[in-house]
């Protein structure tokens, strides 16, 4: 395997890795926009509580998909500069 392989292979495995996060955010920040949303209309705590459970981890994930989405900006600016 040359530098070239490795290089693919590193920036492969890291665009797998930012593309389990991309539907997951989107998917939480529908999820709690509905659970808020039966909050307000209802004004059961449960709800109140289910939101703030899935948003943290609605911003966990987003943070997650954040950093990698820097790494790969770097790896493609870096690896393939002549294409960016």
């Amino acid at each position: 395997m040359d530098v070239l392989d490795l290089a693919r292979l590193q920036f492969a495995s890291t665009t797998l890795f930012h593309y389990i996060f991309v539907p997951l955010t989107i998917g939480l920040s529908l999820l709690v926009a509905i659970i808020q949303t039966q909050y307000v209309i209802t004004g059961d705590e449960t709800y109140k509580k289910m939101a703030k459970f899935w948003g943290k981890l609605f911003l966990i994930n987003f943070a997650m998909g954040v950093v990698t989405g820097i790494v790969q900006e770097f790896q493609f600016g870096m690896g393939w500069s002549e294409y960016s």
